[in-house]
């Protein structure tokens, strides 16, 4: 499949997945007061760390591992960073799939839910974005030959699936810019195409995240 045809297929799959991410935000809440208030009961906020451990579960599923931490501040303001890298070469079928990439960010964690339990409820908040890659998929490529840098700001639900975990729904909109090589692959020789310049306004974030509530040691407790 050409690589253009893929991002072409990639955005509108992308736009479902925002779409589809609206709404569970929306029903969220409803659904989980029931298993939050049973959480609460059983495992206090104080029980838990300021610092937690996270992984969007949307880069695992297209085989691009992430990880991120997340610090709770004062008055429901968390700051975070993420990082994700992946290198996937079979070289028989002309497939490579190289990125890397970071994100850091604030958020504002608001509502009744958010002060039951750390890192719940309802947020809002910015960041910014960092992401260089190398997409050959068929005979034809992309690659970038410097980071492309993008900003915006999200809003987002996290609620509890057990004691110790959150999944939290999160989509962004703002930009993203930079430059990309596109090239062509005949007979193992590399062909540059040209140069594009991406200017892009609109969604360039969806995340359905995996938050480890670390517990505090006993001995923190004392």
């Amino acid at each position: 499949m050409p690589a253009h045809i893929f991002l072409l297929n990639r955005m509108r799959i992308y736009n479902l997945v925002i779409t589809l991410m609206l709404t569970l935000i929306c029903i969220a809440p409803s659904y989980a007061q029931d298993e939050q208030l049973h959480v609460h009961t059983l495992t206090p906020t104080s029980n838990y760390s300021r610092v937690a451990l996270k992984t969007n579960l949307l880069f695992d599923a297209i085989l691009v591992p992430n990880i991120g931490v997340q610090v709770n501040t004062i008055n429901n303001w968390a700051i975070y960073a993420d990082v994700m890298y992946a290198g996937w070469d079979i070289p028989t079928k002309h497939y490579y799939w190289d990125l890397y990439g970071a994100q850091i960010g604030a958020r504002k964690y608001f509502g009744e839910k958010s002060r039951e339990r750390i890192f719940s409820g309802h947020h809002y908040g910015a960041y910014c974005q960092a992401l260089a890659y190398d997409l050959q998929l068929g005979h034809i490529g992309q690659q970038t030959p410097t980071l492309n840098i993008g900003f915006g700001i999200d809003y987002g639900y996290s609620f509890p699936i057990t004691r110790t975990l959150n999944l939290d729904l999160e989509v962004g909109i703002g930009y993203i810019g930079g430059k990309y090589h596109e090239y062509i692959v005949d007979e193992e020789h590399y062909t540059w195409r040209g140069t594009i310049e991406r200017s892009w306004f609109g969604p360039t974030k969806a995340q359905v995240t995996l938050v480890w509530l670390i517990k505090k040691s006993k001995r923190s407790k004392k």
